[in-house]
């Protein structure tokens, strides 16, 4: 076997085989006893089939199957043993094949290669972000305030809704016509009708009673749509293309009577004798606000780093390539139009993945497996916390070993974990433009 490197540019190359019949025979004749000691055809015994019978009439497909495994052990141990960095898997070259199947001999394959390009990344101080964070002002203060006191306030269930109210609605997808389809999207959900922004709708809410109705776009309900989405039982991608009127059934009614603001309130909301006053409380309020957002920030920041790292990295990719290659690997049948057309999308993606790679190469980022299972602790240990669950360390190092043994969720914890720490390491080595806005205008950059 002779393999042989042609490289026609610094993203492009080709690589051709050449195979001789002693490199494939033995494997050849091997297949062929193989498959003969269980070959059932009629008038022989099962195992007994002639092996002239075999070869002539499984021959040509047993060598194929052979030739082709010499052909992909070939090429792996020729980019394993070069260090080569390829785009998606090598492609057989139109007309790059020699050799007659019929009457085997020698056989040569050309095989074209994408390669990675050299990138170079740096991420110190003269690189400066903008980093958006949410103005924790007097408003949401008392936004968040005000949520406590109804939290723990009485409810009652009133005959008709007003604007401090909550409905319990049941939601229909409707035709054009105004009619509700048969099979569509439905839901339920719970509004809070003081927090509808479309004062048309807002007012349309007050006065209902249970079993009225109104039709309404799921969009002026909520603006987030990932709380849009499991709302309506659908993907966050449906979201983005759900137009049209919904019918929302009024199922519940209920008022609350807001707790007032004192020490029972207090030990309710935290441990007790820790929180002492109003002006405590606010601080405290103010302090879990800022951190909570923190969070939204660091998200926000780095779906936004991401978009902006790949305008600045010039990183050239096996455009025609990679076309080719996405067309022959799709489980579906692809139009060359329809891959043009989504192209630059899988090639920004792609370009990330690339400069993800290198930054973390660069600057070493690592992720053990102590640190998969603090993670899974944290989360699970926050799940149960937001039920007021209790929950023993030994009884979470089980359930996180269990998560961790599923492939899946074993690489979206890396992921997580990996995306988490290149975003901490931006944050520290970089310039930061820090830029604070209202919480509305926040919530609407995150969600376009």
């Amino acid at each position: 076997m002779n393999i042989e490197q042609h490289t026609i540019d610094p993203l492009n190359a080709e690589i051709t085989i050449h195979l001789l019949p002693e490199d494939y025979s033995d494997r050849f004749e091997k297949a062929l006893k193989n498959y003969r000691k269980n070959a059932q055809m009629p008038g022989f015994r099962p195992g007994h089939v002639p092996a002239s019978l075999i070869k002539q009439r499984f021959g040509k497909s047993l060598l194929a199957d052979e030739i082709n495994q010499i052909l992909q052990d070939a090429i792996n141990s020729h980019i394993s043993e070069n260090k080569l960095n390829v785009l998606g898997s090598p492609l057989p070259k139109d007309s790059g094949e020699t050799g007659n199947w019929d009457t085997p001999s020698d056989f040569r394959f050309t095989y074209e290669l994408g390669l990675a390009p050299q990138i170079e990344v740096n991420l110190d101080a003269t690189q400066s972000f903008d980093y958006f964070k949410i103005d924790v002002n007097e408003e949401l203060v008392n936004r968040q305030m005000k949520d406590y006191t109804r939290r723990y306030g009485e409810m009652s269930q009133p005959e008709e809704s007003g604007i401090e109210d909550l409905l319990i609605v049941s939601l229909k997808q409707l035709s054009p016509e105004g009619e509700v389809i048969e099979g569509g999207i439905s839901g339920q959900t719970t509004i809070t009708i003081e927090y509808i922004k479309d004062e048309t709708l807002r007012n349309k809410l007050i006065g209902l009673k249970v079993n009225d109705h109104v039709d309404v776009d799921p969009h002026a309900i909520t603006e987030n749509h990932e709380e849009l989405a499991k709302m309506l039982n659908v993907t966050h991608h449906d979201v983005h293309s759900l137009d049209g009127l919904f019918r929302a059934t009024v199922t519940d009614v209920h008022r609350i009577a807001p707790s007032e603001l004192n020490q029972e309130l207090f030990d309710k909301l935290f441990p007790a004798g820790e929180i002492a006053s109003e002006e405590a409380l606010r601080e405290r309020v103010k302090s879990n606000l800022v951190q909570m957002f923190e969070r939204d920030s660091d998200w926000l920041f780095k779906r936004q780093f991401a978009v902006e790292i790949v305008k600045r990295t010039a990183v050239q990719l096996p455009d025609e390539f990679l076309k080719k290659w996405i067309v022959l690997s799709s489980e579906k049948p692809l139009e060359p139009a329809q891959v043009d057309i989504e192209y630059p999308m899988y090639a920004d993606s792609m370009r990330w993945q690339l400069i993800e790679n290198e930054i973390i190469r660069k600057y070493e980022i690592k992720v053990g497996m102590e640190d998969a299972m603090a993670y899974v602790k944290d989360t699970l240990r926050a799940r149960f916390a937001s039920y007021g669950v209790p929950v023993e360390d030994d009884r979470l190092d089980e359930m996180a070993k269990e998560t961790l043994g599923k492939k899946d969720e074993m690489r979206n914890v890396y992921d997580n974990l990996v995306e988490s720490r290149i975003i901490n390491h931006v944050k520290a080595n970089s310039t930061l433009n820090i830029k604070l806005l209202p919480y509305d205008e926040f919530v609407h950059m995150v969600q376009h």
